[in-house]
């Protein structure tokens, strides 16, 4: 009887050194409220619990605010902070480590939230935040985070680099390095990165605006494979078919638009973009020639194989002085 109780003892100090352990090993982070209307999910429980100035948050808790409600998650003394914006779901996945060499990892289920690191990462340490669409990584970096309800998801960066991946990424084929000053979006497959400032901006970089082209007589415009007068002509279109412009040059009146499955250029001086367009993507003057691949057909004009194909260079014949 007395092995028997001297072993269970033996049990129990491992499991309390073991659930020590992982105490130690499982950090905790600081929930403060900034704006009524904010709730935690524990761990394994089901029911939601108001917070109203400030809570202890750990590794399975589940975070929500209502349309109102505002938050701040903050690690390690104010150094990694995420906001958390009105109508948001936030999780924390992992926390493990210390404040020299720790692994956070975090997910975003619906909403809007804004990550800032005040510190440089070491090569120990890492910052993951998953959302439905996309997976990113950072390090010493200020971006924002946006998930919509079909769970379509969009990334800008402030500070530093983040790489995002497309949650369905195969072979390393949808993936990015984002920079500052840039943004990317994902639903099912990574989008191009390109110059963002704000979301409404990211969306009408890769969206386009509402547009109206006008011309004479019904005149149809030429569409080029690039934004040059020297580009392949790989159609025509009518002013009046022309509702949504995704792109311009810097300068000049070229102007980017879905034609045919894939991109085209048109000149044109009476363009006229919706006054809600948060701007135009911008491409280089001279930008082009599109991927032709993306057109499903181009008529009599030209083949898919003749754009795609190099054209041999030929000698001019030699000139007689006279």
């Amino acid at each position: 009887m007395k092995r028997y109780f001297f072993l269970l003892s033996v049990l129990l100090l491992l499991l309390l050194a073991t659930q020590l352990s992982q105490a130690q090993n499982e950090l905790a982070a600081m929930l403060k409220v900034v704006e009524a209307g904010v709730e935690v999910q524990r761990v394994n429980t089901t029911n939601w619990i108001p917070v109203t100035v400030e809570a202890i948050v750990g590794v399975g808790d589940t975070i929500r605010t209502n349309t109102n409600g505002r938050a701040r998650i903050i690690f390690f003394a104010d150094e990694i902070e995420t906001e958390i914006q009105p109508d948001t779901l936030y999780r924390i996945q992992q926390f493990q480590g210390d404040d020299t060499s720790f692994k956070i990892e975090a997910e975003v289920l619906a909403g809007n939230t804004l990550q800032t690191l005040a510190r440089l990462l070491n090569a120990d340490s890492s910052y993951h935040v998953k959302t439905p669409a996309m997976q990113l990584a950072a390090r010493g970096t200020l971006f924002a985070i946006r998930v919509e309800s079909d769970g379509r998801s969009a990334m800008l960066v402030s500070q530093g680099r983040v790489a995002a991946a497309a949650n369905d990424n195969k072979a390393n084929e949808s993936q990015a390095d984002v920079d500052a000053g840039f943004g990317v979006r994902a639903k099912e497959t990574l989008s191009e990165v390109v110059a963002a400032t704000t979301f409404a901006e990211l969306d009408a970089a890769l969206d386009g605006c509402e547009a109206t082209i006008t011309t004479q007589d019904d005149v149809s415009l030429n569409v080029r494979q690039g934004a040059s007068l020297e580009s392949a002509r790989i159609g025509v279109i009518a002013a009046n078919e022309i509702t949504r412009l995704v792109g311009t040059v810097e300068s000049g009146d070229w102007y980017r638009v879905e034609f045919r499955g894939g991109f085209g250029w048109i000149l044109s001086t009476t363009a006229e973009v919706v006054e809600n367009c948060a701007g135009l993507r911008r491409f280089p003057v001279n930008h082009g020639p599109e991927n032709a691949l993306l057109y499903s057909s181009l008529g009599d004009l030209i083949t898919i194989q003749e754009l795609i194909t190099p054209q041999p260079e030929t000698t001019p014949e030699p000139t007689s002085t006279p």
